[in-house]
């Protein structure tokens, strides 16, 4: 284990190392911008030939993809200044990004955005970092070197029915950069008023087609402050990680990769209230009824993946790839503790049937197995369990009319231990009446699965006086282990377009009609010395959530380069018809109905570049609490010193001094956006 006073020296350490190493193999080193394009410099019409993976699992360029999609590229991510990954999709249109504290992030697409987002699959190189105990994603453990992420691929829409269960309202995708593409020695690190931090990479040639890289990477980030205290709020973190990716290719037809990686840090909240303990470990009946205690958490985790890739001739390709990932979490607040255990392998077979049809068909098996450790204040009906899950799917792309007319079919089918058997399907139709132009329509059907969460957890919420009455109230928490899968039908449509040689747009609408939406039932238990209010999980919420995106990408001249993107979201979230009134159900209105950014990117000279970056986000309400909408800028000036040296100087929320982006959730404070300023490093050799 790695002490927290040891985990900044990780980068150096390795990059003393690296040092050495790099002289052995200094012949074989090529630049990595001598293999790359920068995106930012391609014509439009190359912008729209992109090829992309994510919505068909098949090499598909973008004027052809059959979906909501946007590439964010290398170049943009460091452009935009981000040294995390929610901060980067910050730019991505349709995406709502809100901090909840110093380390803490609500990432969702199209709706239902809190901090553990349940419709939206996250992966990192095909491997799914969605967390099966919450059903969402910890950012603050997706740390990794910015630097080295090639592009992140976000699906807007349903993506069940090649990806799976949970794939409900959107896929992200962050592919890392492959080893013959990290040649050379990177250096990189950060340096401000609210963040500092470093990293290093290095990447060999080790001959014969094989390649090597090895990178570690520590970051800190400070506090900030709570809506009724200016004092420091205690919601700082840190994080460090190490990893490697070994890519060889044996021959024209055989590919194998292996990658890895291990982290360890601290995700430290504000305070929150929790119900104040007796001697027996019960909760206490009488003044005082609670106490804050700082929502403080320790992880620490690992992962390693493998990936062989063969070619049996020019119309047929398989793909095995396995992965196991560990991670576990620390809750001393809670006095206790998780860890997560995922081993998944699948299969892909790609196969050009003829001249009209291109099938896909595959097989999956995953593991994911749970250890909790129980205490007074939080358990779980079944600390130990593993899920066994089968899965299945098949996809056939049909050119109806070739280079004009093509439908896509597909689906999925899973086997769980909690639903047992999911369909997932999807139909996709695609006309592109000349090269500028496409339209696009799909329907589709997608679940999530019930976490377990949902299912197990007991979990004493609060102790509260209740006025004019002797005794108190206890409001507890209390899984359903006959939970249903939530179901959603899904409607899309889109178009895009290069409307001028250097003017593309796009828009995309969509309808969705949701049902079992996650809900709680209130129950009140005959009073004792105190009462009992037990709210019990279920199934009987109902909803629609509609609306539209439009974005603009304009090359205004040679060195001016504007993007734009808006999209308004409207969701109608309630319990069923002829549902008791005592159901409730969450999330309506946690997404903003209005989000707008305009991106001007400027080349002021050959060295210099300047980025401005205005963002607005509408209101939201999450868990009963609201939050202001907000107008941010973020501006960031780059100076190229030459030899892949470069420098900036980054300027975030620009407009105010603080602004909050979140309301509350169970386990975390909302904590202030502050004003920040913090320089960056990258050297490359």
């Amino acid at each position: 284990m790695v002490t927290k006073a040891y985990r900044p020296l990780i980068p150096a350490t390795l990059a003393l190392a690296l040092a050495g190493a790099r002289l052995a193999h200094a012949a074989n080193q090529v630049p990595e911008d001598e293999n790359l394009p920068d995106l930012t410099a391609l014509s439009v019409e190359q912008l729209m030939n992109l090829d992309v993976t994510s919505v068909m699992k098949t090499s598909t360029d973008v004027s052809h993809v059959p979906a909501a999609i946007y590439v964010l590229s290398n170049e943009e991510i460091r452009r935009s200044g981000a040294t995390t990954i929610p901060e980067a999709l910050r730019v991505v249109p349709g995406l709502n990004v809100a901090k909840v504290d110093g380390n803490k992030w609500a990432v969702s697409v199209r709706g239902f955005n809190t901090q553990f987002a349940n419709k939206l699959l996250v992966l990192v190189d095909g491997r799914s970092v969605y967390n099966p105990l919450f059903s969402g994603v910890w950012w603050d453990q997706q740390d990794v070197l910015m630097e080295d992420i090639d592009r992140i691929e976000v699906i807007r829409g349903p993506g069940a029915s090649l990806w799976g269960a949970n794939a409900v309202n959107g896929v992200i995708n962050i592919v890392t950069k492959n080893a013959k593409d990290s040649q050379g020695t990177l250096l990189s690190g950060q340096v401000g008023t609210q963040r500092h931090g470093g990293g290093v990479r290095y990447g060999a040639d080790l001959g014969d087609d094989a390649y090597l890289k090895v990178y570690a990477r520590h970051s800190d980030y400070g506090d900030s402050r709570t809506r009724d205290s200016a004092n420091p709020a205690g919601d700082e973190g840190d994080m460090s990680k190490a990893g490697f990716r070994y890519d060889k290719a044996f021959d024209i037809a055989n590919k194998l990769s292996i990658q890895g990686d291990a982290f360890i840090g601290d995700s430290n909240g504000a305070p929150v209230d929790f119900p104040n303990l007796a001697a027996n470990l019960t909760p206490v009946a009488a003044p005082p009824y609670s106490r804050a205690l700082p929502a403080d958490q320790q992880f620490s985790g690992h992962s390693l993946q493998g990936r062989w890739e063969h070619h049996q001739g020019a119309d047929s390709t398989t793909v095995v790839r396995m992965y196991w990932d560990r991670h576990s979490r620390k809750s001393p607040f809670l006095n206790s503790r998780y860890q997560i255990d995922s081993f998944d392998l699948d299969f892909q077979h790609n196969y050009q049937l003829d001249e009209r049809h291109l099938l896909l068909w595959g097989t999956g098996l995953r593991f994911n197995i749970n250890q909790f450790e129980n205490s007074p204040q939080i358990s779980m009906s079944a600390p130990q369990r593993t899920d066994r899950i089968y899965s299945f799917f098949a996809q056939d792309e049909i050119s109806l009319v070739p280079e004009r007319w093509r439908l896509t079919l597909g689906g999925k089918v899973e086997h769980n231990p909690v639903t047992e058997f999911e369909v997932q399907p999807n139909a996709r139709l695609l006309w592109t009446p000349n090269e500028h132009h496409s339209f696009w329509a799909s329907v589709s059907r997608s679940v999530r699965t019930p976490n377990w969460v949902e299912q197990n957890i007991s979990y004493s919420l609060s102790v509260q006086p209740i006025p004019g009455l002797p005794i108190p109230q206890i409001t507890g928490l209390v899984g359903n282990s006959n939970m249903a899968a939530e179901k959603m039908l899904g409607f899309e449509l889109g178009w895009r377009g290069q409307l001028l040689p250097q003017l593309s747009a796009d828009i995309a609408l969509y309808h969705y009609n949701y049902d079992d939406l996650s809900s709680n039932t209130i129950s009140v238990l005959p009073p004792a010395s105190y009462l009992l209010i037990k709210s019990t999980t279920g199934n009987l919420g109902i909803g629609q959530v509609y609306g539209g995106e439009f974005s603009l990408d304009w090359q205004v001249t040679d060195t001016w380069k504007l993007k734009a993107n808006y999209s308004y979201e409207e969701d109608r979230i309630r319990p069923g018809n002829a549902t008791p009134a005592n159901v409730f159900v969450n999330d309506g209105g946690s997404y903003p109905a209005h989000k707008a950014m305009l991106w001007s990117m400027y080349q002021l000279t050959p060295q210099l570049k300047l980025d401005m970056n205005w963002r607005f986000v509408s209101s939201t309400v999450t868990n009963l609490s609201f939050t202001q909408g907000y107008h941010d800028l973020d501006a960031r000036l780059a100076w190229d010193l030459g030899a892949g040296l470069e420098l900036a100087l980054v300027g975030r929320n620009l407009l105010d001094s603080y602004h909050f982006e979140y309301g509350s959730d169970l386990f975390s404070t909302a904590t202030a956006v502050q004003r920040e300023v913090y320089g960056t490093l990258r050297w490359h050799f």
